[in-house]
């Protein structure tokens, strides 16, 4: 539920940058990550197996814990 008000929170926000930005190719690249997170979370949120952004940092950066 929160990852829908975000959604929401981030496609509004979007909305109202694409108005002051010049650049359409920074509209639709800030849409896209919105979207690809936004389904990334909410695969996590219901997939137990899914990585989450935090675990995925865990992963990827879990062997500085040893230095």
């Amino acid at each position: 539920m929160l990852a829908l008000l975000f959604l929401v929170y981030s496609l509004v926000e979007w909305y109202i940058a694409k108005k002051k930005a010049k650049a359409p190719r920074e509209k639709w690249t800030v849409l896209i990550l919105i979207l690809v997170f936004t389904v990334w979370n909410l695969f996590a949120l219901y997939s137990h197996e899914w990585l989450t952004p935090n675990h995925l940092i865990i992963l990827l950066f879990g062997w500085l814990d040893q230095i």
